[in-house]
């Protein structure tokens, strides 16, 4: 998905036109059959970044996209976001104080190119076209402010203060911008109030009604610009973005995330800008960003992969992988290399065709080759042809070596012990690595081996209970058996 940027011949006032995200306005005296003329000659120049007026409509499936932004500042638990489609980068300040990180990042994403801290305790953050700035409404009776940024694009900690009060619902209310009103909307206990921008007045309180607010996240409304799916609410048991009709409050549509998707906390952590829809996980302290509409998931790839993983158990590689989300796939080809150069399909297994849970997928090679070093890697292939690549898993001494790992007691209350056989084994470290249902390392054990034969014991005292995997892993990090494990 491209940027959404403004044009540079939008700086004047009073025709207003959509421009992907925002309104942007010019002059009133300009004769519209001229201005049309205008805006096709420079989209045939490779001058105009978007499409003017585009509609989207809500996709019911939505789909995650490889955008990640990483804090690298101190840990994070709560945070907003916003892009300025000027100056070509996100901004996210941690929401609590005024001393807390506000980073800046490149749209490529990834870890924040610039760091300093809020300057003011922020709370919600829009782009403001009227004025080209980033605007902000801030905590309790802080009032709203802009947001300073020097000449490298990057957000400092300074500030010019807008209004001062208690300009929104109550003190955690994080405020969205309607540029099509010139209004700041905040949600608060089932409606949503409006507040005039020009002066920071309350305007109008819209109850949102058709659909279930129990669990939406508490103080965070959104704001998209999409006729009839203007305003969007996150429901954080379901998974669900919910979408509403700005002038009458009604439930207009949803678009279900995949169940990987993540959001830290009931109350902040959600955001919706640049056309995407953003979710912020405090313990990683990314944000990852959805595809929620129909027009534009269309040109995203069918599957997200969550994990592709190789073992070699009773001397037969066995390939394991698990997808979050799938669209319109048709089948996964499993392909296996001596050296990494040259692949041969060994099989194929179908595909879920089209979810919005894990899927988890197992093969197992019928002819290993018995080479000390083999790759397997995933072609995943959708209905209409087109494929991707995933990456190489290597696996060592498949059908050479004779492994056995016992675990035991099995269910297991606290104290796990575990026996690892490697025939032939010279005296080296192996890895014992337990893995969640969701394929997550939870702990980790060295256990070495010697003389063909290793013991530990893990506590796994602290852990939920469930069904575990435990893996043993050779010294090149690869899987070479596993057991399942269940904890009481």
């Amino acid at each position: 998905m491209e940027p959404i940027t403004e044009p540079l011949f939008c700086q004047a006032e009073r025709l207003a036109f959509r421009c992907g995200e925002h309104m942007v306005s010019a002059a009133g005296l300009i004769h519209w059959p001229i201005l049309r003329l205008v805006l096709v000659l420079l989209g045939l120049a490779g001058l105009m970044p978007c499409q003017v007026g585009a509609q989207f409509t809500p996709a019911p499936m939505a789909i995650k996209l490889p955008d990640s932004l990483v804090f690298v500042g101190t840990p994070i638990t709560n945070a907003s976001l916003v892009w300025h489609p000027l100056r070509q980068r996100y901004y996210s300040a941690r929401l609590g104080n005024s001393t807390l990180p506000l980073e800046t990042w490149l749209l490529a994403g990834g870890a924040s190119v610039a760091q300093t801290n809020a300057g003011i305790d922020t709370r919600g953050l829009w782009y403001a076209p009227g004025t080209g700035n980033i605007e902000r409404n801030c905590a309790g009776g802080l009032g709203w402010a802009n947001m300073n940024i020097d000449a490298s694009s990057n957000a400092m900690n300074t500030f010019t203060q807008l209004f001062t009060g208690m300009n929104q619902p109550n003190n955690q209310s994080v405020g969205a911008y309607d540029w099509n009103t010139n209004t700041v909307l905040f949600y608060l206990s089932g409606s949503m109030y409006v507040y005039s921008r020009t002066t920071a007045v309350l305007l109008s309180t819209i109850p949102l009604t058709g659909t279930s607010l129990a669990s939406v996240t508490a103080h965070t409304v959104m704001y998209t610009g999409q006729v009839g799916y203007e305003v969007c609410l996150y429901d954080y048991t379901n998974k669900r973005v919910l979408f509403f009709n700005r002038s009458s409050g009604a439930f207009s549509a949803m678009s279900q995330l995949p169940a990987s998707a993540t959001v830290s906390g009931t109350q902040f952590n959600v955001a919706y800008t640049n056309n995407r829809f953003w979710t912020f996980n405090s313990t990683t302290r990314k944000w990852n960003a959805y595809c929620v509409w129909q027009q534009l998931c269309s040109v995203v790839l069918p599957v997200e992969l969550i994990r592709f993983e190789g073992a070699c158990i009773n001397g037969k590689p066995i390939l394991q992988w698990a997808t979050g989300s799938e669209r319109n796939s048709s089948h996964f080809s499993v392909e296996r290399s001596a050296e990494g150069a040259t692949w041969i399909t060994v099989g194929e297994v179908p595909a879920a065709g089209n979810s919005q849970q894990v899927v988890e997928y197992r093969f197992t090679d019928p002819q290993p080759s018995g080479e000390p070093v083999v790759y397997y890697r995933l072609r995943q292939t959708d209905l209409d042809g087109q494929e991707e690549v995933f990456d190489v898993v290597p696996l060592m001494n498949c059908g050479t070596t004779d492994i056995t790992l016992l675990a035991f007691p099995n269910p297991v209350m606290d104290v796990l012990h575990v026996v690892a056989k490697v025939a032939g084994s010279a005296e080296e470290n192996y890895t014992l690595e337990l893995l969640d249902a969701m394929g997550r390392p939870v702990k980790q054990h060295t256990i070495g081996i010697a003389a063909g034969q290793g013991t530990a014991d893990l506590d796994l005292a602290g852990l939920a209970a469930g069904s575990y995997t435990l893996a043993l892993r050779d010294t090149m990090g690869s899987s070479v058996s596993r057991t399942q494990v269940v904890k009481h």
